[in-house]
């Protein structure tokens, strides 16, 4: 298995000054966040991406120039790649709303970082998770489960202070 499955993290998000809702601490790994499970790595992926279209960083050229650049990776390759998976050109705007397009997105960008596809009901779970609610429609979860889901999340942020 993969080592970013391994600890629940498909994006290989390293460890920063944030504080992740499900981020386990400390973690399994010195440089890599460790989730508690894959739903919120997941979710910690469609958070940071939603970050990076809203500062300007809206195509998939700019997304994986700015998540895997140059310095460590061989940028065009995963570029390529994310496109290939995703069926969306390089230089196509990524409206973060279109939750069929985030989806296919993070997939893309765990199977590129991981070597193998990843569960798209574990991608799915954690699109519910960040408590959009064009999910309810997209994946068919319940309406309960969606709100349970978002209590807990209000729960945590405001006894922990985390995003």
């Amino acid at each position: 298995m993969a080592h970013g499955y391994a600890i629940n993290n498909p994006g290989n998000i390293r460890i920063s000054a944030t504080l992740w809702i499900g981020q386990v601490v400390p973690g399994d790994d010195a440089d890599f966040v460790t989730f508690s499970s894959l739903a919120y790595g997941y979710r910690a992926m469609f958070t940071l991406l939603k970050n990076y279209i809203n500062k300007g960083y809206n195509t998939i050229d700019k997304i994986i120039n700015r998540w895997a650049p140059s310095s460590e990776n061989n940028t065009l390759a995963y570029i390529n790649h994310v496109v290939q998976l995703t069926g969306i050109s390089a230089d196509t705007i990524i409206d973060y709303s279109n939750a069929e397009n985030m989806q296919k997105l993070v997939a893309a960008i765990a199977y590129h970082e991981n070597g193998s596809a990843p569960s798209f009901t574990d991608v799915q779970a954690g699109y519910a998770l960040t408590g959009e609610i064009q999910t309810v429609q997209t994946v068919g979860i319940s309406l309960a489960a969606v709100a349970f889901v978002a209590a807990l999340a209000v729960i945590a942020y405001k006894t922990l202070k985390i995003k």
